[in-house]
């Protein structure tokens, strides 16, 4: 299709760049599958996208908040609905759970009241292990935050992690070429 006043290259330029191609789509519903993983998450999701699918650091960024906000809303929609069902059929997940919420109730309910916001939001942010989506839903699940309250501060804590990982996943990248460039010319 020609597009009136311009020249025939520029028509078809205009035209690829307004329907992603089909490996860009797959590629970028890679990344949302991996940020909805456990453990992972948006962590190795953003550089997956990046580096292996290569995507744009915006478009794998937006692949990984993607994942991980629709697993996390699931996890935590299901987290009471599991453990109704495991504390009504089995005795020992019963005593498990209550043993459970009475240790982490008593242990950290104080921090918890006064930095509870707070801390949901960076707990969610660090990309350190243990931390992540799916642990701050279950955080926010055991101290009875209500959902969407939760889902609010993990989605904060969600966002501002993926722009931490974002730029280090930039700064590698940088810092790749520049050591690539360098061993490049010491060869010569």
């Amino acid at each position: 299709m020609k597009i009136p006043f311009l020249s025939k290259e520029e028509s078809l330029k205009f035209e690829t760049k307004r329907v992603p191609s089909l490996p860009m789509i797959q590629s970028f519903l890679a990344t949302i599958a991996v940020a909805t993983l456990p453990l992972v998450e948006q962590r190795l999701a953003i550089p997956f996208g990046f580096f292996s699918q290569h995507l744009s650091i915006w478009n794998a960024l937006l692949a990984g908040i993607i994942g991980n906000v629709v697993s996390v809303g699931i996890v935590l929609w299901l987290w009471p609905i599991v453990a109704n069902f495991a504390s009504k059929h089995s005795p020992i997940c019963d005593r498990f759970l209550q043993k459970l919420f009475a240790r982490t109730r008593t242990k950290h309910s104080h921090k918890f009241t006064t930095w509870g916001s707070v801390f949901l939001i960076f707990f969610v942010m660090l990309p350190i292990p243990g931390s992540g989506g799916w642990s701050g839903s279950l955080v926010a699940w055991l101290f009875g935050v209500p959902y969407w309250r939760a889902m609010k501060l993990i989605f904060i804590g969600l966002i501002l992690g993926a722009f931490l990982v974002a730029g280090m996943t930039v700064g590698i990248d940088e810092s790749l070429q520049i050591l690539n460039e360098f061993v490049s010319e010491a060869s010569l």
